[in-house]
């Protein structure tokens, strides 16, 4: 009695797919359902992990014929772009990451990290081909296809954008080669259905414990490390008590820089003793299980909370520029500024001119040594 039961469920689903294949006006045949229900199962049953991930995206690949594919993920502590990538060289998404990414006609960098607004063809997307969101006459034109499309052998392009709010985003992009079939609506149809199951992979990779570490109280400094002391979280908070404590050497400039997020910091007592901060370690549980570590730094009492205001009156700051000093104060580059202050890098460097003159200096490390003196937190 089994087997029958089992082949009533599976018509049941294929009739679901079915209609919801309908709502993008292809209709998907029997047979390509009977294939797709396969693989749902098989993307189902994957581990939770980067592991499964590359066995999700090698079945995605297979079901649509993809020649090559890539997951895009965002980490979701140090909000860095991560890649798993299926029968694809690892020199392009190294070269997207380090430079192309910036010349993304699509924004889709910005989405992934959840920085931008990504202009698609419905109010709630899910899945795209590239040639609906962008004019690919122009594109062809452009540096990012002639340099890095055309290199890496990409030519079509279909798109699911994953979010699970609040801190699970990504994006599957399938790719064909020129002369090759372009992907059809049936083709986007089954990546619509896939997509859902492909955002409840994601979720389940998320650390709750780590989140909640994230969320700890504004007055604390909060870092996380996994188990080989790689920070992978290091708060505003954090990265502003060490640098005006002036950590910037050895381990401790780690936490201050977040260019080193991910480099080691093998041990926590190779941080400087300082009486004007609390440093606990607590043993934590990451994703699927792994340890970690929760570092936290918190102020003394005799902590001089008011360096801000103090420095703000010195130098005669306005409150953007008193902005724009912390963030110089945490290690922050002028890009990192730009995004976290939503301004242009251009404006960016005019407040660090404008900071400059007003505190008598030239350089970015003198604006942070002349902020700890007149704070009178220097060493």
């Amino acid at each position: 009695m089994a087997a029958p039961t089992q082949a009533k469920d599976n018509l049941l689903t294929i009739s679901a797919i079915l209609r919801q294949g309908a709502a993008r006006q292809a209709a998907l045949r029997y047979e390509r359902c009977v294939t797709l229900l396969n693989t749902i199962k098989d993307i189902v049953a994957v581990p939770s992990s980067l592991e499964g991930c590359r066995i999700l995206l090698e079945r995605i690949s297979a079901e649509l014929r993809a020649e090559q594919a890539v997951l895009i993920l965002c980490n979701p502590l140090t909000r860095e772009l991560e890649f798993v990538i299926h029968n694809q060289d690892p020199s392009i998404p190294k070269r997207y990451a380090e430079y192309y990414c910036d010349l993304d006609p699509t924004g889709l960098p910005d989405f992934v990290r959840g920085t931008g607004v990504m202009a698609t063809p419905s109010a709630q997307p899910a899945v795209f081909d590239l040639k609906e969101v962008i004019d690919y006459r122009r594109l062809v034109r452009s540096e990012f296809y002639n340099d890095f499309f055309k290199a890496g052998g990409i030519y079509h392009d279909l798109v699911a954008l994953i979010e699970a709010p609040p801190s699970a985003r990504g994006a599957v992009c399938l790719h064909r080669a020129p002369g090759h079939k372009p992907f059809s609506a049936e083709d986007a149809a089954v990546l619509d259905m896939v997509a859902p199951f492909v955002k409840t992979h994601l979720e389940k990779m998320v650390s709750t414990s780590v989140l909640s570490a994230s969320q700890t109280s504004e007055d604390a400094g909060v870092i996380v490390c996994d188990a080989q002391g790689r920070v992978l979280y290091c708060n505003q908070t954090a990265r502003e008590l060490c640098a005006m404590l002036g950590w910037e050497d050895g381990a401790a400039r780690l936490l201050v820089e977040p260019s080193y997020l991910g480099r080691g910091l093998d041990d926590v007592s190779t941080l400087p003793a300082d009486n004007r901060v609390e440093v606990t370690v607590s043993d934590i549980v990451l994703g699927q299980g792994e340890p970690g570590r929760l570092i936290t730094l918190r102020p003394r009492q005799s902590w001089p909370r008011s360096w801000a205001e103090r420095v703000k009156e010195r130098f005669g700051l306005s409150e953007r520029e008193m902005q724009v000093v912390q963030r110089v104060m945490s290690g922050e580059s002028n890009r990192e500024i730009a995004q976290a202050l939503f301004i242009s890098e251009c404006t960016v460097k005019k407040h660090l001119q404008s900071i400059a003159s007003k505190v008598g200096v030239r350089t970015r490390t003198a604006i942070a040594c002349a902020v700890r003196q007149a704070a009178g937190l220097s060493l």
